[in-house]
């Protein structure tokens, strides 16, 4: 089920992000469809098991994460081809905590469809999350075989201490639920731990594509901002969803841009009268929307994303130079373009 709102499948159109996307597309469809087969291959006693697996295998266009270990590869010069084993393990891993999340912030849909979560229940949509878990642990342990030992530490290194993160982040964001008074840097906060996967991701590709310690360190650095700025980026577009817009409100943080918007006591007001809706509506929504895009804070916040794009453009920048760099300057660019 994983993909980045508004980055799901590439849309016919010249913007540029759907140009990124397509090329992640490209760079992903065989460990995804790997992924997809590992995971159908195995049956259980529990036929609703059997289901749930089915149900996300059958919605998961997650393009994004294995692509970014392929360009993180060839970026230090390394064969994309070899990436592909640990795009596999790197895909399960981010699923299972994607299952995980969806219980924890009770998100029955995603994207217009019905969720584990929201189909088959928190009990399944844990055990199916458990299920791709231990499936990718398991998977990166017989990896050990194919990479000198130092290597393969450095990769258990990394994704013990950037996923443990993210559980630290989800830990966070469950202490701010329904707080409509947290400060809009605390859930910025919160969005850079949560970015610590999208820092493995790249890593993990750099250390696999024989990178140098510069090397790995810069793509690390740029994988954590891509991972916040995409994660602004979702924030940005559930303002324009209701459901979103209602899910958030009662299990999660209120979007970034609403908090910055909240720094005018007049748009505050304005804002959370819409939002105490019984049920938050289109209209609801575009006026939402309006009173976000004209607050000044928000401008300012808009600077700082550009701001935040032109370091990750300057980390690269420093990096071996091959073809793979455009791609890389078109995905930070492509991510906030629309912002």
């Amino acid at each position: 089920m994983t993909t980045l709102k508004g980055t799901n499948t590439p849309s016919e159109g010249g913007k540029l992000i759907e140009k990124v996307i397509r090329n992640l597309q490209e760079r992903s469809v065989k460990s995804l469809e790997i992924a997809k087969e590992t995971i159908l291959s195995r049956t259980v006693e529990c036929g609703k098991i059997n289901e749930a697996f089915r149900h996300y295998v059958y919605n998961w266009y997650d393009y994004i994460h294995p692509g970014l270990v392929s360009i993180a590869c060839e970026a230090v010069g390394g064969d994309p081809e070899k990436a592909v084993p640990m795009q596999v393990v790197m895909l399960l891993l981010s699923a299972a905590f994607d299952l995980h999340d969806d219980v924890i912030d009770e998100s029955k849909t995603k994207y217009g469809k019905p969720t584990v979560f929201g189909k088959f229940g928190k009990d399944i949509a844990l055990l199916v999350g458990d299920a791709f878990l231990m499936k990718a642990l398991v998977l990166l342990h017989e990896l050990e075989r194919q990479f000198p030992t130092e290597k393969m530490n450095m990769i258990w290194n990394i994704i013990s201490s950037r996923f443990f993160e993210l559980g630290d982040a989800e830990a966070l964001e469950i202490s701010l639920k329904g707080n409509v008074n947290v400060s809009p840097e605390k859930c910025l906060r919160v969005l850079e731990k949560k970015a610590s996967t999208f820092e493995a991701h790249m890593q993990v590709g750099a250390i696999i594509g024989d990178g140098d310690t510069e090397g790995i360190e810069l793509l690390g650095n740029y994988g954590r901002t891509l991972g916040v700025l995409m994660g602004i980026r979702e924030d940005f577009i559930d303002i324009f969803e209701p459901e979103e817009l209602q899910n958030r409100m009662k299990n999660e943080c209120l979007p970034l841009p609403i908090l910055y918007a909240f720094k005018d006591s007049q748009a505050r007001e304005s804002i959370l009268t819409v939002l105490s809706s019984r049920r938050i509506n289109e209209e609801d929504a575009e006026k939402i929307v309006d009173l976000v895009f004209e607050a000044k804070e928000v401008k300012k916040f808009e600077k700082k994303l550009r701001s935040w794009a032109e370091k990750a453009l300057e980390d690269i920048s420093h990096l071996r130079k091959n073809n793979i760099e455009p791609h890389m300057e078109n995905l930070i660019k492509g991510t906030i373009e629309d912002i």
